[in-house]
């Protein structure tokens, strides 16, 4: 009786997570690349949206990424790159029939700074009573 329900709970658990996609799965790629110059972003990084835990990738040499075993359904995949604004794809349209190939163009962010300062040879470290040596 115990290994009965021992059964059953497994395939009630292996069920209902066949049920919530299906059991289809299917592919994303593509490519990153800046949006002004087109060229390839390496090492951008692809998370999908709503996965605990995390399920991503990054791309290549030729800002090419590949990320397998996607449910099918509606996805959504952030992108983010040093230096560049992460930037959030909704609506893929993920079906069995097809992979999907994607571009996806990153705006480059700027960060203004104010003039940096600088010590001579004769300034203090800060906070430490030392003079800097030449």
């Amino acid at each position: 009786m115990k290994s009965f329900l021992i059964n059953l709970s497994l395939l009630l658990v292996s069920y209902s997570s066949v049920r919530a996609n299906n059991g289809f799965t299917q592919t994303i790629r593509g490519t990153v690349v800046d949006a002004v110059t087109a060229f390839p972003l390496i090492g951008a990084t692809i998370i999908l949206e709503g996965t605990n835990p995390p399920v991503g990738t990054i791309t290549d040499a030729d800002g090419v990424f590949v990320l397998n075993d996607v449910p099918v359904g509606r996805q959504v995949l952030e992108i983010s790159y040093v230096g560049y604004f992460p930037r959030k794809v909704e609506n893929l349209f993920l079906t069995s029939a097809k992979e999907l190939v994607i571009e996806v163009k990153l705006e480059e962010s700027t960060i203004e700074m104010e003039g940096l300062g600088g010590y001579s040879a004769h300034d203090e470290v800060p906070n430490t009573g030392l003079k800097w040596r030449k």
